[in-house]
This record gives C-alpha cells, structure tokens and sequence, in this order.
C-alpha cells in the first residue's frame, strides 16, 4: 500500500460515524485520484459521486460524459447537476456558490462529501486571503472537517501536494480532463497559481507545508476565540438571540469585536470586517436613545431595540391569509406556529380560529387582565421588536380576536378543565438563516 493510499485510509478513520461516502468528482486529476482511492479502499455500494456541470466553458458537457463513463466503469453510481452562474461579480465565487448549494441540498445524514483540495491549494488560500486582508477565521484556509447541511465535508488530501498526486496518477495511468481556464491569468487564484507559488518554490522549496502548518495553527487561534465568544455570549445574549448592548460595550473591544465576529457568522455567515465593526458600535450600538438605528450588513441588518442588538433578515412578508388554526408545528420561513394538545391552560378549542395579520386598532381582551388592550400595547409590554409584529399571528373567530400566541388567551376562550386547552406559541426567526457562502 502506498502513502497516499494509507493517509487516505487514515483520514477516513476520523469519521467513524459515516454510512456513505460521497466524492465530488470535477474530472480534473486531483478529483480522478481521489474517486479511484475512494472506490480501492471502500465498498462501492457505500460510495456516490456528484458531478456540477458549471456550463462556462464548451468542454462542459464533454467533461460531464467523461465522468459518467468513468463511474460507470468503476462501478460507481453517479448524480450530475448543472447549474447556471449569475452574470456579475466574481466567476469564481459564483461557481462555488452554486457548486455548494448542490452539495449542501444533496447530502443527507451520516453521509460525508469528500473534495480534492491539496496542500498547494491551501498554500494558494492562505496567500489569497492574506492579500484580502483576512483575519484569523479566514487565514485558518480551509477546514480539513466540517460540516455541511446535514452531512460533513472532509478533505482527506490536505497533506498531499499536486505533485505527489500527479505522480500517483501518471503511475496508474488514470485518465481525466484539462480545464483550459485553469491558465487563465486574468482570474486571482490562478494567477498566484502560475506566477507566484512557483517563484516562492525556487526561493523556499517546500513552503507549501510550513504554510499548511501555519493554517493549522491559525485554525487552532481561531478555535480558541470561538470558545472565548461563547463565554462572553452567555453573558450577553438575550431572548431571540439578541445581545444587551450594554453588556456588549463592557467588554474590551478586542473581546467586543471578537464576539460580534463570532455571532454574526453563527447567525448568518458573514464576517464583518474590522471597519463594520467599529459601525456597529458606533452607528447601532452608540446611537442616540430614542433613535431606530439600522445597519445593513449584505442580506442582512443589525438593529437596536430597547437597549439590545438584534440581527435580521429581510424575509418576504407573511400574510396568513386566514388560515385554519390546527394541531401541531407549522414551519414557515417567518417563524414557527406551535400548537399542543392537553395543556393545563390555553384556548378552549380551535374550532373555526382563523389566522390573520394584525390591523391597525386591534384591540382584545386579554384572559385575567380586566379590560381590553390595544394589540400594539401588547406586543410593547412584551418587548416584542417593531420588525417582527407585522408577521405576528393574529387567532380570531369572525372578527373576534381569541388568542396571540406566545402573549395572550383572550377573555371567554381559555379552556376551563385541567389538560383540556391547546397551548398556543409563536417563535419568529428573527436571525438571518445561516449560509454557506463565506468558508471553504
């Protein structure tokens, strides 16, 4: 067996929980070795390929044919997905974009995407990030693990450089495909690919893997700011995943930014800049009281309520339409509508409760509260943010309001025997839905 073979082995090893394996196969020499590696050292019955059909080149479909055939003859089942790049902005970035909603839709649980990436290419990251002015998360290069939707990623090659591989592959005799664009100096990557990695290699031969080194040590700072984040989000975190903002500026800015860094990219995977941070504290956080400060941030936007910093996406508005109030979880983009059976208080019965929209004047009579409240005042007393009131389910019988969830049972509709009452709650989204756009 040889190295490469059992590195592969022994990298397969730290993921001791996955049922099938799935190998991202682009037809280049990198993804050729690693699905003959694959299909050596595993049952194929265990093994999948998805090949993404970017459409930017006229070899295209050529390339996918070859792929089909190729795992045809290996005897391995094969997806292959097209898909089209918006026209604007980064090529590169667009295609991995797509390339990894694909990925993301198509793995499943105790499944792992297996990528080609070599240690030249993490030597390429770093030096690519580097001229971007990365920090530390995006220095770290690309993960050797992680996860993806509802399976992980792993790149069991890391360690092995371009020319190891292409040795491997000449020996064997494999065949794969040339992407012309691979020497295309007009795109970053390829020009520190064809000018600059090689210049390094003749001054410092073997800099790839002193880079790779560095990665792994910047990977570890940055696993060891995560955990200091967390510690600070305890003390700091609110209901709907807000930060107090004065717990927030206690902090020294290192520690502030820190945070800030940890909890946007949690939320929405985004990381701010160290510019963006500084307006965060500035323009949201240090805004005057009975200002609605507002700072948009990509496709989402931070926002100050009531003394605590919330982070929002922009979702479509929600009109319920009057829909049947039923039993059980109802999923929406907005939030979740939770209904449950045999509570020991609640509204008496769901027989002919519609849901709408709040309307201007709503009023109701909240159960043990002697009186009627306007709504708004309602949604005030409970701190509920101005953003997230419009998409509040409203529960009325004609035009009676009976119910807000999460707030309130109205007069003349709590349930009136123990286990006998559906218990109504709403939890809104009020993050933006986390994405894969901004890591490897």
């Amino acid at each position: 067996m040889s190295d490469i073979q059992s590195h592969f082995q022994q990298q397969l090893t730290t993921c001791p929980d996955i049922k099938r394996w799935v190998i991202g196969l682009s037809g280049g020499m990198d993804s050729v070795v690693l699905l003959h590696l694959a299909v050596q050292a595993l049952p194929t019955d265990q093994l999948r390929v998805l090949h993404i059909n970017h459409q930017l080149q006229g070899e295209a479909d050529q390339w996918q044919q070859f792929c089909e055939q190729l795992c045809q003859e290996l005897g391995v089942a094969i997806e292959s997905h097209r898909v089209a790049i918006e026209p604007g902005g980064s090529i590169e970035r667009a295609a991995r974009d797509a390339r990894y909603k694909v990925f993301e839709a198509s793995l499943q649980a105790e499944e792992c995407l297996l990528l080609a990436q070599h240690r030249d290419d993490q030597a390429e990251t770093l030096l690519y990030r580097l001229l971007r002015g990365a920090g530390v998360k995006g220095l770290a290069a690309m993960p050797r693990r992680r996860s993806l939707g509802k399976g992980l990623i792993l790149r069991p090659l890391l360690n092995c450089s371009r020319e190891q591989l292409q040795d491997w592959a000449l020996s064997n005799k494999y065949r794969w495909v040339e992407d012309p664009s691979n020497q295309d100096d007009r795109y970053d990557r390829n020009f520190l690919r064809l000018h600059i990695l090689p210049k390094l290699a003749e001054r410092w031969p073997g800099f790839g893997g002193r880079w790779a080194q560095a990665a792994e040590h910047l990977a570890e700072a940055d696993r060891l700011l995560n955990e200091l984040a967390q510690i600070d989000l305890q003390q700091c975190q609110v209901p709907l995943n807000g930060l107090n903002c004065d717990q927030l500026m206690a902090l020294s800015e290192a520690r502030r930014h820190n945070l800030l860094r940890y909890w946007i990219y949690d939320s929405a995977a985004v990381v701010p800049g160290r510019d963006w941070l500084q307006r965060i504290s500035s323009e949201v956080i240090g805004a005057k009281v009975d200002a609605v400060p507002e700072l948009v941030l990509g496709k989402v936007s931070l926002r100050r309520f009531r003394g605590q910093l919330f982070l929002v996406k922009d979702f479509d508005s929600l009109d319920w339409q009057y829909r049947p109030l039923q039993d059980g979880n109802l999923v929406l983009p907005q939030g979740i509508l939770t209904v449950v059976a045999g509570e020991a208080e609640g509204l008496k019965s769901l027989e002919n409760v519609v849901i709408r929209n709040r309307h201007d004047g709503d009023r109701c009579r909240p159960s043990g509260r002697g009186g009627s409240r306007s709504v708004k005042k309602l949604f005030q007393e409970q701190d509920v943010p101005p953003w997230l009131r419009d998409s509040w389910p409203i529960c009325v019988v004609g035009e009676e309001i009976v119910a807000v969830p999460g707030i309130c049972i109205c007069e003349g509709w709590q349930s009136e025997k123990k286990a006998t009452g559906f218990a109504l709650k709403w939890q809104p989204f009020a993050l933006s839905e986390t994405g894969d756009s901004a890591t490897l």
